[in-house]
């Protein structure tokens, strides 16, 4: 048997493996010149057999060529100014490693290695141990491929230098060192730099790339939060010369917890900074980094209690989206945390994870959650992303239903609004239509002028039963018909899924009588009526003109209750009920009660007096005073003449 000119000895089956491949080993490799190549090319093609793959514990060095008129090159074994011939043959797959040289243009050495092709199945068996878990690089190939700047191994240096010391047998041992022995004066430079730069806390922008491991758990203070994320990759970009980062954290999307991804980009900069003064780091980096990761994983736990439906209190900045622009809104009012009504009814801004966890978070994937809560702002009608620690519970007014000022004769009808609801909201009443769905929610109609309580009672039916008050008025609804049907579909069927009380309010322009004359008017009627057929929550219609309304409301509405304009009787006790929860009675004495219960005033103007009063006061620096009142009651009388003197 012949390699080339010399011949070799080739282990054989029947053969010790061992001392014939460390026989191998030990014998040198002599490439014949290319002119006995050619010499003994039909002798060669019949005698020249080759030692199986990854054997030979010998570097077989491969150099890339000049380019050639097409812009392209090869690998080759001679040097660059050699003429190219092929380098990759069966006759380089015998040997443990193919190293792949080119011109370094530094000034330091003339070749750099390009790349290195590991073949032997005894180092892969070892480097697969090493290497476990790291992105991108599979040991069970035929060859493994690995390129400057040999990230993997900077990263588990220690773990390749102490698996090199193991128990090996000798073969094994021998592949190791040789692999070794290549990377540690190639790396020796980039992991001395390292070591030294992080033992000073400090890092360059060129070798950013040696902190931050795959997998590695970083740090970054985003929208002023802490926050942790697993890093995945990091290159620099060859156009802007930043360092970009992938990054994952945990979402919920309504269904399942999952990751979604994150990047960074640290800026180019001059000579050394502290590690901890980049934008994102890795977290065992930070000075406080056990203090750091318990407050996260505390605060990823209470997180994972709000996935499904919640109704909370918020006071903070919560983050809207519209056509791919973010937008701030300060936020203090009562909110509804649910991320899967999010995406079903606001889908332009949906939210998608990859579905990799578990239905309860471990910790390490606790640390990771998002700080944000998605749902939405009653007050503001709007879907926006929420802080989690400005949500807060709501403190309830158990008094609300007490505040609902009604005539004598009408008083049971607070008993009846509260039985209604509680019945619905418990699903007690089980008579339904003859067709499935239909008919299935309590709609109850007020009907008389502004300000005489019939907002504050379906305010108060809200309070008292703990549920989301909706409010929504025509202007809220569009214009168009198409729209109208549309907004009114998801309003109808978002708020039951909230166990929500639906306040219509000025519902005129849906029930009026429908006529010959005005189509619009018929088909928003006709949709409304429609629409009303297969509600199934409470809903309350309030209207100004009850008595022009069209006939076919009648046969849906279950409760219609018609309020008077307030009495003196009636004043008195809205006067009495807004001035206990601000400055209270005993300021005010009995006849300046009925002086203010005589203004013909209604319960909302009532208010308003009160609210201009407090702000009189507060810049007086004094406490609310009937003087107060006076004032503002007669700065009323001068700019509206049909109000009372005081």
């Amino acid at each position: 048997m012949r390699y080339g000119r010399r011949s070799r000895h080739i282990p054989s089956e029947s053969e010790d493996s061992e001392s014939e491949i460390m026989e191998v080993i030990n014998d040198n490799t002599i490439v014949s010149s290319k002119k006995d190549m050619e010499d003994n090319a039909d002798d060669a093609a019949e005698t020249v057999k080759y030692a199986p793959p990854g054997t030979i514990c010998e570097v077989h060095n491969l150099y890339q060529s000049k380019r050639d008129d097409n812009g392209r090159t090869s690998w080759t074994k001679k040097k660059p100014d050699d003429l190219p011939s092929t380098g990759e043959n069966p006759e380089s797959a015998q040997y443990a490693l193919i190293v792949r040289h080119v011109k370094c243009y530094d000034g330091r050495k003339p070749l750099q290695i390009h790349s290195i092709v590991v073949q032997s199945e005894r180092l892969k068996k070892v480097l697969g141990e090493v290497l476990d878990g790291y992105p991108g690089v599979t040991m069970t190939l035929e060859r493994v491929e690995f390129r400057s700047p040999f990230k993997p191994f900077v990263h588990r240096w220690e773990r390749f230098a102490s698996a090199r010391d193991q128990e090996l047998d000798s073969v094994t041992k021998s592949h190791v060192d040789l692999l070794y022995t290549i990377l540690e004066e190639e790396l020796r430079d980039t992991i001395a730099r390292k070591n030294d730069l992080v033992l000073n806390g400090v890092v360059t922008h060129d070798l950013l790339w040696t902190i931050f491991e795959p997998e590695d758990e970083i740090f970054s203070m985003v929208g002023g939060r802490p926050r942790a994320f697993r890093f995945k990759s990091g290159e620099t970009n060859c156009r802007t010369g930043a360092f970009d980062l992938e990054a994952q954290y945990i979402d919920f999307d309504g269904d399942d917890f999952g990751f979604r991804d994150k990047d960074f980009e640290v800026a180019p900069f001059a000579g050394t900074m502290p590690i901890t003064a980049l934008p994102v780091f890795p977290l065992r980096h930070h000075s406080d980094q056990i203090s750091v990761r318990d407050a996260l994983v505390a605060r990823g736990a209470v997180w994972e209690t709000y996935k499904g439906y919640h109704f909370k209190y918020y006071e903070g900045l919560a983050v809207g989206r519209y056509m791919r622009r973010e937008f701030k809104f300060n936020i203090k009012s009562r909110i509804i945390i649910d991320a899967e009504a999010f995406n079903t009814f606001n889908p332009d801004e949906s939210v998608s994870v990859y579905p990799t966890c578990g239905k309860e978070l471990t910790d390490d994937e606790r640390l990771l959650a998002a700080p944000t809560l998605r749902g939405y702002s009653l007050k503001e009608k709007r879907w926006l992303e929420f802080n989690l620690d400005s949500v807060k519970e709501i403190v309830w007014d158990s008094q609300a239903f007490d505040s609902l000022v009604l005539p004598q004769d009408q008083q049971d009808l607070k008993t009846l609004i509260l039985a209604f609801a509680n019945a619905q909201s418990k699903q007690v009443d089980s008579f339904d239509d003859v067709v499935q769905g239909k008919g299935r929610g309590i709609i109850m109609q007020l009907s008389g002028p502004p300000g005489v309580g019939k907002t504050l009672t379906a305010e108060s039916v809200a309070e008292v039963m703990k549920v989301p008050l909706y409010v929504m008025s025509a202007g809220d609804l569009g214009t168009s018909a198409s729209r109208v049907e549309e907004a009114l579909k998801d309003i109808l069927r978002m708020v039951p899924k909230w166990g929500a009380v639906l306040l219509l309010d000025e519902a005129d322009v849906f029930m009026e009588a429908r006529n010959s004359t005005d189509l619009w008017r018929n088909e928003l009627v006709s949709i409304f009526l429609r629409m009303l057929e297969y509600y199934e929550g409470i809903l309350f219609l309030t209207t100004n003109r009850a008595g022009n309304i069209d006939p076919a409301f009648e046969s849906r509405i279950h409760v219609s209750i018609v309020y008077p304009d307030l009495d003196m009787t009636s004043r008195r006790h809205i006067w009495q009920q807004f001035l206990t929860r601000t400055a209270g009675t005993e300021q005010f004495s009995d006849e300046q009660l009925e002086t203010l219960a005589g203004v013909s005033l209604n319960g909302r103007q009532i208010k308003n007096v009160l609210k201009t009063a407090h702000l009189l006061a507060w810049s007086q620096e004094k406490p609310l005073a009937y003087e107060h009142l006076q004032t503002v009651l007669k700065l009323r009388d001068a700019t509206l003449p049909t109000a009372n003197g005081v």
